[in-house]
């Protein structure tokens, strides 16, 4: 914590967060840690990022017991295309009176309007690092560009680029607090800037969900975190 302010150069931080669960450290530790480094007035408040629902409900039940911090924020992914923190995550949020700020509303540039049917994907940085993300020979990828395009033809119709439509849908839901948008030139800060007006009606939130239902991510490879349980053979196996 000591290098990273020295590197920012500032005395504290506003809001330092977790990112991901750890499996081999406790919430206790961690929460204790942190509630520590609140107290020495290095950072002012702490939140988790891409945490499953389960774990945010554990972690506040410790923060109580224990009678430490609380995270008060969380970072999930959340886009049209990524919608499973709908189903769970999105509501613990609430209920705890959480702060959410989504990362990644244009999910990883496929609702960016270059990713369309009949047209060649483009080459990217970030395609080239994470290709089963972006594999059109896959099944899941395919369904992505196919929801995609049909995402970009109701923006169209509704007067709107698929850009603006992508990150108000994210800040239209109650308990998004503020979208994480990452651009990299001045050109694509401008193109979502305009999103903050945009206000999306009951019709078109229903077409959304028609092409991608809600509570549902189109791919399992786009929920951000895969626990343990999932990526060790040996917690799934006597």
């Amino acid at each position: 914590m000591d290098n990273s302010l020295r590197r920012l150069q500032t005395d504290r931080i506003d809001l330092y967060q977790i990112h991901r669960p750890d499996p081999t450290t406790s919430h206790e530790e961690t929460l204790a840690a942190l509630t520590d480094l609140v107290r020495a007035g290095k950072i002012l408040a702490f939140g988790s990022s891409t945490y499953p629902a389960h774990e945010i409900v554990e972690a506040q039940w410790v923060a109580r017991t224990r009678h430490l911090g609380r995270f008060v924020t969380e970072q999930p992914p959340y886009s049209m295309l990524v919608r499973g923190i709908e189903r769970d995550l999105l509501p613990v949020a609430e209920q705890y009176d959480m702060g959410v700020l989504p990362w990644s509303p244009l999910a990883g540039g496929w609702l960016s309007g270059r990713y369309r049917l009949g047209q060649a994907a483009p080459q990217t940085h970030r395609s080239g690092r994470m290709p089963a993300r972006y594999d059109l020979s896959t099944d899941e990828n395919q369904l992505k560009l196919e929801r995609a395009d049909a995402l970009a033809v109701l923006a169209e119709g509704a007067g709107m680029t698929l850009v603006d439509m992508a990150v108000a849908f994210v800040i239209n839901h109650p308990a998004v607090t503020s979208a994480i948008i990452g651009p990299r030139t001045m050109e694509q800060l401008e193109s979502q800037l305009g999103a903050a007006d945009v206000d999306l009606t009951g019709d078109v939130l229903d077409a959304i969900d028609e092409i991608v239902p809600p509570g549902s991510n189109s791919s399992p490879n786009d929920g951000g975190y895969d626990p343990p349980s999932l990526t060790d053979a040996r917690r799934r196996r006597r």
